[in-house]
């Protein structure tokens, strides 16, 4: 019998995955302060633009957490265990292959990326060399890093959400100390943070295994199930590759939106370049913080959806969204409060440069205020997610990204940087306003029991 959707449960599943969500953005942290003490600074910027390179390379992937957990937990709601064990095997394989591909293409991947990163640019020639230098690096971690998303998706949908939150703290704490050595200890600046991250990321994968296989073990043992299991089969394929291509999409406007945010930072010079790194590392903690809710959504929904009766799947699904929406705000405003009153203190540890600070500061007012703007978008994915309800997110995802263009080509031309925050802003509530839009078709989801679009 499935557990009822309490406050209380809702609380276990998303304050680890919250902790597990920011790792990418607190590993970008932790980069930005290490090499504030080091002896170049702006190492700080070039770590920013070839990061920017692999949240295109990683991110865009990123549909194979979000199709693992959206897909595995209606597997749990229906109580198929062997479909559940399929669907893992599907994504981590996938995840493997893709990560392979990056890596054997690499060189042209990289050519062209810094080419379109570094148009328009106004950084200096060193800059750019330590931003490849991090790249040539860091690319051979592709195959274990996509594995991961892939581990940790299905740790979310079966609920072992602290499992996920071990295996990210322990990256994080590894590649924290891997980063003081490398960078204050043996002063390898941009190069020494890459060589943290990837072995970080391999150890990373290799802790994700281990925890599916401590779940795998307590769920009818490790051996069990995989004989009858059919890969290769047409449907389930033809569905998980289905998923993937819309939030493929969704997600590659996402990051072209991010990445682009970087590139125009590097148009107003290294010190913007390197405020607007440390303060999109807040805004990501901020909008990952308030993901832990949309994260336990995401399993509480796709179970609801699996189960067989039609009361049982409306009572679930309803409880989730109203209580999980009630977390999310209260959590939203504690973030703005959090910011008002220690933002000062938390730029001083984050940019120890004089300069840098002086810069990120100006620009602060927007990271106060950003729980308000990204809380509702965040919120709704988790429940599209949850319910795989692809195309409508690829869907929101283009409008707001036409938004987005041109906010942004409008905007910067009179209010330079602030323009540039204002536009990104303005496309994360297009994406809320537009997933609101597309809300009714959840109505058929709950009468029928079955997530696809």
């Amino acid at each position: 019998m499935q557990q009822p959707v309490t406050y209380g449960r809702l609380l276990a599943l998303a304050w680890p995955a919250s902790v597990a969500a920011m790792i990418t953005p607190l590993l970008g942290l932790v980069d930005a302060t290490v090499l504030g003490y080091s002896a170049r600074p702006l190492d700080v910027g070039a770590v920013g633009l070839a990061s920017a390179i692999f949240s295109l390379a990683y991110w865009t992937f990123g549909f194979l957490r979000m199709s693992t957990s959206g897909l595995t937990a209606q597997a749990v709601g229906e109580r198929n265990e062997p479909k559940v064990r399929r669907i893992l095997a599907q994504s981590v394989g996938l995840g493997a292959v893709i990560g392979l591909l990056l890596v054997v293409l690499q060189y042209p991947f990289g050519e062209l990326a810094f080419w379109l990163m570094t148009r328009g640019a106004t950084v200096v020639p060193e800059t750019v060399e330590a931003a490849e230098t991090y790249y040539a690096i860091r690319i051979w971690g592709a195959p274990a890093a996509l594995m991961t998303y892939g581990l940790l998706g299905w740790l979310t949908a079966r609920g072992h959400t602290g499992l996920m939150m071990a295996v990210s703290v322990g990256l994080t704490l590894l590649n924290t100390v891997l980063d003081i050595w490398f960078v204050v200890g043996l002063d390898l600046g941009a190069a020494g943070v890459a060589y943290g991250t990837l072995i970080a990321e391999v150890t990373g994968a290799v802790l994700g295994l281990a925890a599916v296989a401590l779940v795998l073990s307590k769920n009818d043992g490790l051996k069990a199930h995989w004989r009858e299991i059919d890969y290769l089969a047409r449907r389930s394929l033809k569905r998980l590759l289905a998923v993937n291509l819309d939030i493929f999409i969704r997600t590659l406007i996402l990051v072209g939106a991010i990445v682009w945010f970087i590139q125009r930072s590097a148009v107003y010079g290294d010190y913007v370049l390197s405020a607007n790194q440390i303060l999109f590392q807040f805004f990501l903690v901020t909008g990952l913080v308030l993901d832990g809710a949309a994260i336990a959504a995401e399993a509480l929904v796709g179970q609801s959806l699996g189960a067989k009766r039609r009361r049982t799947r409306h009572h679930r699904f309803y409880q989730t969204i109203r209580k999980s929406a009630v977390i999310t705000l209260v959590v939203g405003l504690a973030m703005c409060a959090l910011y008002l009153l220690f933002g000062t203190t938390l730029l001083d540890i984050a940019a120890p440069d004089p300069q840098i600070n002086a810069t990120a500061r100006d620009y602060f007012g927007w990271i106060i205020i950003s729980p308000i703007v990204v809380a509702t978008a965040f919120q709704l994915d988790g429940y599209y997610i949850g319910a795989t309800r692809s195309k409508a997110l690829r869907n929101s995802m283009i409008v707001s990204g036409i938004f987005y263009v041109a906010a942004v080509l409008i905007l910067t031309r009179y209010f330079d940087n602030h323009g540039l925050w204002t536009a990104f802003g303005v496309f994360l509530i297009a994406r809320a306003a537009t997933l609101v839009a597309l809300w009714g078709g959840f109505a058929k989801l709950i009468d029928e029991g079955q997530a696809e679009d």
